[in-house]
């Protein structure tokens, strides 16, 4: 019977965006069942091994496998459609991942939270504004007023606050560098008040151990932050990933030769950018200077 579940494998280094997203849908479907992971083993005749690799995503399941899955865990209907769909696309993923539209912005959301809570190092590079992780709720609503109702902005801003939980936990934070063009920290977000909140609360979270905030300094020229935002995504057994994104449109590059490029990028920009300590004096000189204005 084993036989019949065989699995697809993918190599084993960084799991895939659409595999992270399948294996967080198969592990959620089995906790409501009330099933361990033990005992779904047990019913699909596999090694408990097989099941856990599939939802941490470092393994899709072959179809057959998810049918199974399907039928032992009472999915069905469209439920069971989208994950059928989803093994299918998982399994064919390139390296390199461009998804557009609100779906496909949904699937990549899932992902990168997945990615952040397994990372052991986040490197953001952010030239315009300030990165996700260390917005305030005030900041983050102003930056998503534009164009959405005021329930779908509490839920964004809710979910862009609890992602900060991957820096702020007690257990293993991951080990953040966030990297700002002067410029963003002068960048009118929201009234004077929203920034001046912002640039305190950058100022506390730099003092955390895990966390480093560094300034990249007019005088500085052009440096690869110019081109653009990135997250530089590294792990500790497994290969680094990188996070784009664009208006109504995000990217995770995979590839070996693309993903390095990023981390000479992310090297270039810490010999120029001021150091924690000089950042620091630097954010505090904006406030004060913002406070007589």
């Amino acid at each position: 019977m084993r036989d019949r579940f065989r699995v697809w494998c993918m190599n084993e280094t960084t799991p895939a965006p659409l595999a992270y997203v399948l294996g967080s849908e198969l592990r959620n479907a089995r906790i409501e069942s009330g099933l361990t992971l033990r005992k779904l083993a047990r019913i699909l005749d596999v090694s408990h091994s097989v099941v856990v690799r599939w939802e941490r995503g470092e393994r899709v399941p072959s179809t057959e496998s998810i049918a199974a899955v399907c039928a032992v865990l009472g999915i069905n209907g469209r439920s069971r459609e989208r994950l059928m769909k989803l093994t299918r696309e998982a399994a064919a993923e390139p390296p390199n991942r461009v998804s557009v539209g609100k779906i496909g912005a949904a699937d990549q959301m899932a992902a990168l939270l997945e990615f952040e809570r397994n990372a052991s190092a986040i490197t953001n590079v952010s030239p315009s504004i300030v990165p996700g992780l260390l917005q305030t709720a005030d900041y983050a609503r102003a930056i998503m007023k534009t164009g959405l109702p005021t329930a779908e902005i509490d839920k964004r801003v809710a979910m862009r606050i609890g992602r900060r939980d991957v820096i702020t936990r007690h257990r293993s934070p991951v080990a953040y560098s966030a990297f700002l063009l002067e410029t963003a920290l002068r960048q009118p977000i929201g009234d004077g008040e929203v920034l001046q909140d912002q640039l305190r609360f950058l100022l506390e979270m730099s003092e955390r151990k895990n966390v480093v905030l560094r300034v990249i300094p007019l005088s500085a020229g052009w440096t690869p932050a110019h081109a653009g935002q990135f997250i530089l995504l590294e792990f500790g057994k497994a290969s680094p990933v990188v996070h784009l994104e664009h208006h109504r449109s995000s990217a995770f590059l995979r590839d070996e030769t693309d993903v390095q490029a990023f981390v000479s990028a992310r090297d270039d920009i810490e010999r120029v950018a001021m150091s924690p300590e000089d950042s620091a004096g630097f954010i505090t000189d904006v406030v004060a200077e913002k406070e007589t204005t």
